[in-house]
């Protein structure tokens, strides 16, 4: 049996208060460290996934096949039905006719340029909502017999913050077979 004496076990009580309010100062500075897979989800719907980031919640937006908020905008997939946009009278054979379609529905101010990437069509605008000014990353992507409309969108201000979440997102875009 080891015996410590007075001394001894104040310096080891000492120590051990240092280790432990380092742990804790380390711990508050980086929380949850080492978690890659908590700051990602994938959202299935309809035969299609996308990856978000955590912060994006449920919700819901009537005719949109799937729906999510964050705190600081949005992201939305829309499915069309080949077959129903021929049936409106639209004709679209391709994700750029089916991009520039959408824009000319919409009324999108601006008459944005549809570009292509890694097999989508994707254009950016900016819109004012109820005097706020928003902006807007919105792709096409052709998948047999449907296209998909996913947008995102965010205040105005933090576009340019955003972007390169929104552009890593759409290209997580996978269907099923």
């Amino acid at each position: 049996m080891v015996i410590f004496s007075k001394n001894e076990n104040y310096n080891m009580k000492r120590q051990l208060k240092a280790v432990l309010a380092v742990l804790l100062v380390f711990m508050m500075t980086f929380p949850l460290c080492g978690c890659g897979g908590d700051k990602d989800k994938v959202v299935k719907s309809e035969g299609m996934s996308i990856t978000l980031s955590k912060e994006y919640q449920k919700s819901t937006l009537a005719n949109a096949t799937w729906y999510y908020t964050s705190p600081d905008g949005l992201a939305m997939g829309i499915r069309s039905k080949k077959d129903d946009i021929e049936k409106s009278g639209l004709e679209t054979n391709s994700v750029q006719d089916y991009a520039e379609a959408y824009i000319k529905a919409n009324s999108i101010p601006g008459s944005p340029k549809v570009r292509q990437r890694n097999g989508y069509a994707y254009f950016q605008y900016n819109r004012k909502v109820s005097g706020t000014d928003y902006s807007y990353y919105s792709c096409v992507y052709d998948h047999g017999d449907e296209f998909w409309l996913v947008t995102f969108a965010c205040y105005k201000e933090l576009y340019n913050e955003y972007k390169e979440d929104f552009v890593a997102s759409s290209n997580s875009v996978t269907f099923e077979d």
